[in-house]
């Protein structure tokens, strides 16, 4: 994607009203922000509601069966609207010809390579013309956008300025944003289609991330949420290898006005000591640890193509509890697995009870096209995986609920995200946005975007009621 300083994102020339329906994981919110970013460089104005748009864009996505089904839902229903639509996003990347075939409606199906033409592509869409009067054509970028990377770099070693470039966003709309630290995959889980249509690993270096950081403090985010599809990979494609994640964490800490980060989609194999020893030492990243678990039967790590066992993770919680004592965890487990036994079950349901995890999902195993898993022996019904998936729930909500009770009395900082009469409502190092639980605090007059001291009173489910401190 082409690459300015944030200073050089010129105002709309009224081009069109463009709004971008994002669905999937925070990978996806930051692909819409930096597709929101050029198409505003470019003229076009990005607004929320979609009744206010002259044109949609759907960003989709393509993990699972559900999220396809989601997406292709959205697809139909935006183009039941008068407007244009374009797709894009990891469905429109993965099934590109195959989403165009069964949608003739959409304007035009995306894929990544192609994001740099996305001002051509809605131009074309909406008859835009350039200053000549012709119609902006959508087959071909202009010279000045031919050959640019969807996410390159700014300008990388030890004397590169501070101000580096790096992608175009949006301006974020509230407190917190996601940050995209590095993009691929270059793990082989048997289960999982991402590598093949989001390519290899790679990593952003510290230098641009710090001058996507400084902009968005700028812009008045105090918290971060980084996000790739491994972030304990980063920086191994880079020279200095993964000690460049300490790099990392100490360039949070040393940027003013950044009160908390968090660093999701940690896999238990790659973790470092160095890692967990920086991120405990850290003012600024929080003891919140996003652990790629995805089950705990060694069995069915093993068919999964990943490592592991109760004992191994509960050494590794205990280790992190030791380092961080106040750190808390969230994971996600499948069921339903291909072989996965009865035994499995029952192994996996004695790790939760036991590991005693703030916060989990579980997922029920879906066949991905193309995935060794696919084609295993021993498929397990799908009406027996939801029955497993809602055995396990039931054990974590029961520990979810323990975890929060823990938190009561305790005297804990919350960014204010927003206020209902006199509640302000917020989160802690606790809860990561759109994903956990929040803090509701009757009295608090903290602006929003502040940070505020507050005593836990009681709970509500997972939610956490508190008093101003």
């Amino acid at each position: 994607m082409s690459q300015v300083d944030a200073g050089q994102i010129r105002p709309s020339d009224g081009k069109g009203k463009v709004a971008i329906i994002t669905l999937g994981c925070g990978r996806n919110d930051v692909d819409s922000d930096n597709v929101g970013g050029l198409l505003t460089a470019d003229g076009y104005d990005m607004v929320t509601e979609p009744d206010d748009a002259d044109l949609l864009v759907v960003n989709t996505c393509t993990f699972i069966a559900p999220a396809r089904e989601e997406s292709v839902d959205v697809v139909l229903g935006a183009t039941d609207t008068t407007k244009p639509v374009v797709v894009v996003g990891c469905m429109a990347e993965r099934y590109g010809q195959e989403l165009a075939d069964a949608v003739p409606e959409a304007a035009a199906v995306v894929g990544f390579d192609r994001y740099r033409e996305l001002p051509q592509i809605v131009g074309s869409a909406l008859g835009v013309r350039d200053p000549n009067g012709d119609a902006v054509a959508s087959d071909e970028a202009p010279a000045s956008r031919r050959g640019l990377p969807l996410f390159g770099t700014g300008p990388s070693g030890p004397d590169a300025p501070p101000t580096a470039s790096f992608p175009l966003r949006t301006v974020p709309k509230g407190p917190w944003a996601y940050l995209k630290i590095a993009g691929g995959c270059d793990r082989v889980c048997t289960f999982c289609s991402i590598p093949s249509f989001r390519g290899r690993f790679g990593s952003r270096t510290v230098t641009e991330l710090e001058a996507e950081v400084r902009w968005l403090v700028e812009q008045g985010v105090r918290e971060l949420v980084c996000v790739s599809e491994n972030t304990t990979s980063y920086h191994k494609d880079l020279p200095g290898g993964r000690r460049g994640q300490a790099d990392l964490i100490e360039m949070f800490d040393r940027v003013e006005g950044l009160e908390m980060v968090r660093l999701m989609y940690l896999q238990p194999a790659e973790i470092t000591p160095l890692l967990l020893e920086s991120m405990a030492a850290s003012d600024t990243v929080v003891p919140y640890y996003d652990l790629s678990l995805q089950h705990a039967s060694a069995p069915v790590l093993d068919r999964m193509a990943r490592s592991g066992s109760p004992e191994r993770f509960l050494r590794l919680i205990e280790g992190i509890r030791q380092r961080d004592p106040g750190a808390v965890f969230r994971s996600s487990f499948i069921t339903g697995f291909p072989g996965e036994t009865d035994e499995d079950v029952d192994t996996l349901a004695s790790f939760v009870d036991a590991a005693g995890l703030d916060w989990s999902g579980v997922f029920t195993y879906s066949a991905e096209d193309g995935t060794p898993a696919a084609t295993m022996p021993d498929q397990v019904p799908h009406d027996e995986a939801r029955a497993r998936a809602e055995e396990i729930t039931q054990i974590i909500e029961a520990v979810a609920l323990e975890k929060a009770e823990a938190f009561v009395g305790r005297r804990l900082e919350v960014l204010v995200e927003d206020h209902e009469a006199e509640t302000a409502i917020g989160r802690s190092y606790r809860e990561a946005p759109e994903t956990d639980g929040e803090i509701r605090v009757e009295g608090l007059g903290t602006p929003v975007g502040r940070l505020a001291p507050v005593v836990v009173t009681s709970t509500d489910g997972v939610d956490l009621l508190a008093r101003p401190a």
